[in-house]
C-alpha cells in the first residue's frame, strides 16, 4: 500500500495580526516621511539664515554658493536641491527680509480691518518701525540696504512678486486718506512720502555714523507716532494744493 505524503503549508496569520502589521508599516513609513520633511525644512531654513548673513557681509556679487554651503556645513548640492540655484536662494533671502520687515499677511489683515484709514496708517508705521529699529543691526536689514543701494539682477522679479502687492495695499490706505484714486499719477509719490523716512533708516543703519543715528536710540512706538503725524500732515497738505501742471 503506497504511502501518501502531504506537503506542509505555513500557517496563515490571522487577519487581525496582518492588519496590525500593515498599519505599523504604514505608520513607520509616514514617520520617516515626516522626519525627512522636517530635516529638509531645517536645512532649508539654515541655508537662508547662513546665506543672509553672508550676503549682508559680502553682497550679492561676492557671495558664492560654495561659501554658503561651507559655512552652513552642508553638501555642495544642497543649494541646488532646495532652491534650484544661488539666485533662487538669494530670492528666498529677499523674501525672508521683506517678511520680517512687514509681512503681506499683516497688510492684508490691516486692509480688511474696520479701522479708519488714518489708524490703518498708524498701525502700519508702528509695525514697520518696530522691526526697523529692533533689527537694524541684523543681517536682514543690511541685505535690504545693500539691495536698495545696488540692486541685484533679481530686483525686478522680487519687486513684482513681493514688494508690488504690499505697495498696492498701502496705496489703498493712502487713497482712502487723501481721496486720490488709484491710477492718479500723484498716488505713488504720496505713498513714497509716507515710507521714505523708514527707508532712510534702513539704508543708514544703526552702526553707521550718520545724522540720523540718534533715532535708533528712540522708542519705536514714539518714533512711529512722529512719522505718522508727519505723514498725515504731508498727505493733507499735498492734496490741498492744486495739481502741478
Amino acid at each position: 500500500m503506497a504511502s501518501s505524503t502531504t506537503s506542509a503549508t505555513p500557517p496563515r496569520p490571522p487577519r487581525k495580526a496582518a492588519a496590525q502589521a500593515a498599519r505599523k508599516t504604514r505608520a513607520e513609513a509616514a514617520r520617516l516621511e515626516r522626519k525627512a520633511r522636517t530635516d529638509g525644512a531645517v536645512t532649508r531654513a539654515g541655508l537662508v539664515e547662513t546665506a543672509g548673513a553672508l550676503f549682508a557681509e559680502r553682497g550679492y556679487a561676492d557671495t558664492t554658493g560654495k561659501a554658503i554651503c561651507e559655512r552652513a556645513g552642508v553638501n555642495m548640492a544642497a543649494v541646488n536641491y532646495h532652491f534650484g540655484s544661488r539666485d533662487g536662494l538669494y530670492l528666498e533671502v529677499l523674501r525672508e527680509v521683506h517678511q520680517r520687515i512687514v509681512s503681506l499677511a499683516f497688510l492684508r489683515e490691516l486692509a480688511r480691518s474696520g479701522l479708519p484709514p488714518e489708524e490703518k496708517l498708524r498701525a502700519f508705521l508702528r509695525e514697520l518701525m518696530g522691526h526697523v529699529l529692533a533689527d537694524a543691526g541684523n543681517w536682514p536689514m543690511r541685505v535690504w540696504a545693500r539691495e536698495l543701494l545696488a540692486p541685484s539682477p533679481l530686483w525686478e522679479q522680487f519687486v513684482r512678486e513681493e514688494a508690488q502687492p504690499k505697495f498696492e495695499l498701502l496705496s489703498a490706505v493712502v487713497s482712502e486718506i487723501t481721496g486720490v484714486l488709484p491710477g492718479d499719477a500723484r498716488l505713488p509719490a504720496l505713498v513714497l512720502g509716507v515710507i521714505a523716512p523708514c527707508l532712510m533708516l534702513l539704508v543708514a543703519g544703526r552702526e553707521r555714523a550718520t545724522p540720523v543715528q540718534p533715532l535708533f536710540r528712540q522708542d519705536a512706538a514714539v518714533l512711529a507716532e512722529q512719522f505718522w503725524i508727519f505723514a498725515l500732515g504731508g498727505l493733507r497738505a499735498a492734496v490741498a494744493r492744486p495739481p502741478v501742471a
